[in-house]
This record gives C-alpha cells, structure tokens and sequence, in this order.
C-alpha cells in the first residue's frame, strides 16, 4: 500500500477539496492510502473523523508569522514532514502556480520518487503576481515529474507551451458521484416546499465560494434586473467566504433581499439542485468547475460566462454568455433556461457515458499513481 501526500493552500473547504475528498471515497484505499497536509490550516477538518475511518491522515503545519518567517517555517516544516514519512508519491493540488514550484522544489529536495503537479484552475488574481508566476513556470517543468489537470484549459494556465504542444499531461476529469446527484421529483417537491418556494417560481442556484473569482458582485446585480421582468423567481447562494458579508450588504442596498437567500455551507447540495430551475456560473476564471458537472448530472440547465472553458459543458446543451453581454440578453436566456421542461431523470446516465463518474476518474487517478 502506498500512502501519498496531498497538499493544498486553501483553509476552506471548496470544489478542490470536495474533489479530492470524493476521489479518496472512491480509489482502491488497498492500494493507495491520502494524507492531507496543509500549509496553515486544512480544509478538510471538517471531515476529519470520515477521513480518519478510511485510513487517511489530516496534517496542519502551522506555518504562521510575517511574510519572510511564514515561508521559511513552511519549507522547513514541509520538508521535516516529507523525510519524516518518507513518502513516494506527493500530489500538489493547487490553483497557484508559485505554491505548486515551491511544493515541487521541497519534494525535488526530499528525493521524492514522483511529485505530481494537478491543475485545477485556469487564472488567479493579482496581476503583478500572475506574470511573476507565467515567468517562473519553467520551474515547476523541472521540479516536478507528472503533471495532470482538470481540463486542457487549465494545463495551459499551469504549464510551459512545450508540454502543452506535446500534450506531456494527463487530464482527470472532475468526475461526481451520479448516483448521488441523480434528479428526483420527490425530493424536489420536499425541499421547495422546506424552503418556502411555490411551485410557480424561479429558483435561480448559485455554489460558489464568495470570492473575487466567483464575481458574485456582478451575480447579484443581474439578478436586481432579472426581477424586474420576472419578479416572480428567487436566488439561491451557497458557500462561504471572505466577500459574504459585502455581498448580503450589496443585496440589501439593492432590497432584493426577500427574494436572495443566503445558505452558507451545505451537504445537501444534490438536493438543492434538485429543487431549483437553472444553474448560474458567472465566474472570472474557471479551470473546470466540478459544480457545473454536478449540476448537469442533476438536469440543471446551466448558464456560465464565456470565460469558463466550454470543456464544462459534457452533455453539449449549455449556454455560454460574455460578461460584456447586455443584461437583457442574461435575462432573457435565464429564463429560457429556468422555463424549459428537460428530462432531468436521464442526465446522470449520459454524465457517466461520457467518462464524467468520480469512479472513472478515481481509476484514472489510480493509474497514474501506480505507474513508474
């Protein structure tokens, strides 16, 4: 049995976390077991003792302190742990390109046997830090032995163009559980009538972390404006975040707030889909949103923005709209959307077909782990 490290920057638990933890539900835990290391805090603390039932192992380095001492103790401490369990295989899931070299070179250091790098993402903020990160990609070429992402839109923000033209990568597809996020009538009617929603109305979903990649400052606006033509919808938002406060003050000076609830953090998110009407992505940047995979296995019509990879769209029925596009044409294309009667029941069989099961992509993964 091989245990592999998993290393990730953020501390709350989002769609990375959420894949990674759904791929260890399903690998062969004979073959392969996961410890989840973080650099601060994990985001996986949340589903500690599920973890630690499986086999896994949660490690929270503490790296705290100034900028200088914060990086320091990091390496220092990444390091101490890598030669501590003497690990083979170190997986870096990171949308940073500057955490993933530094990850890489700390392996590199380690003479760990295969450090895989895994895309997930396809931008960042922070302009001065976006062409800091481009210059040293040819770094992370060379620190790192494997290199995966979740779609060819995200190898290309992560990787040299040489690897790119040669296709020296390995997509995993985000795959989802489509047992779990298969439609039901009946579970759509109970929760809609738990949350208050009749029959007639537009439910509006939108999952997401609330940060500047999320652009959900934009998300709510445009629902002030789809209100007006069709007063009779509501939006929900799920997830937690930084800008959560800023956006429910948003929405208040907007007074829409009697038709945008505010869900924070949910398990029941197959549920959730279930009970709305169409699916909404206007996000900056996107590697490949495991969210819109999940929301197609459940039926959802989705509407992303058009700087979303069109990799996203498996079952080839979506619609993509520019964020310079008029209000009137979201709207208008919204409602087309949430109005349409698709046979939802079908969606999660078509998914799988297509490759998008989280046990195909645990296989794959699987694969990759074991190859030399």
């Amino acid at each position: 049995m091989i245990r592999v490290m998993q290393i990730n920057q953020g501390e709350k638990f989002g769609g990375v976390s959420s894949m990674l933890f759904h791929l260890y539900q399903h690998i062969d835990r004979q073959q392969v077991q996961f410890d989840f290391v973080a650099p601060r805090k994990s985001s996986f603390s949340t589903c500690r003792s599920e973890i630690e039932e499986m086999g896994g192992r949660i490690f929270e380095l503490k790296a705290g302190g100034s900028f200088i001492m914060k990086k320091l103790r990091f390496w220092k401490r990444l390091k101490d742990h890598i030669n501590k369990e003497r690990y083979e295989i170190v997986h870096i899931n990171s949308g940073s390109i500057l955490f993933n070299i530094q990850c890489a070179l700390v392996a590199r250091a380690c003479h760990v046997r295969k450090i895989i790098v895994h895309s997930h993402n396809a931008g960042a903020d922070g302009d001065m830090k976006q062409k800091l990160a481009q210059l040293c990609k040819p770094l992370l070429d060379i620190a790192a032995t494997d290199f995966l992402a979740c779609s060819h839109k995200a190898a290309q923000f992560m990787y040299v163009p040489r690897r790119i033209r040669e296709k020296k990568y390995i997509v995993i597809n985000n795959g989802v559980d489509t047992e779990q996020f298969a439609f039901s009538q009946s579970v759509r009617d109970e929760y809609r009538a738990e949350l208050g929603i009749s029959n007639d109305t537009e439910v509006i979903l939108h999952v997401g972390r609330f940060s500047r990649q999320k652009n959900h400052g934009y998300l709510v606006r445009l629902f002030k404006k789809y209100t007006r033509k069709y007063p009779k919808s509501v939006l929900l938002l799920v997830g937690a975040g930084d800008l959560s406060d800023s956006i429910k003050e948003l929405v208040k000076k907007l007074g829409i707030e009697d038709k945008v609830k505010f869900l924070g953090l949910r398990s029941d998110i197959p549920s959730l889909m279930a009970a709305s009407d169409v699916f909404l992505l206007p996000s900056l940047y996107e590697g490949l949103p495991v969210v819109g995979i999940e929301a197609q296995t459940s039926g959802l019509p989705c509407i992303f923005a058009d700087t979303i990879t069109k990799e996203v769209d498996v079952l080839r029925n979506n619609c993509f709209i520019s964020l310079e596009a008029d209000a009137d044409k979201w709207c208008d294309r919204i409602h087309a959307a949430a109005s349409s009667r698709k046979d939802r029941e079908s969606a999660a069989a078509k998914i799988s077909a297509k490759g998008y099961s989280i046990q195909a992509s645990a296989k794959t993964l699987l694969d990759c782990y074991l190859s030399r």
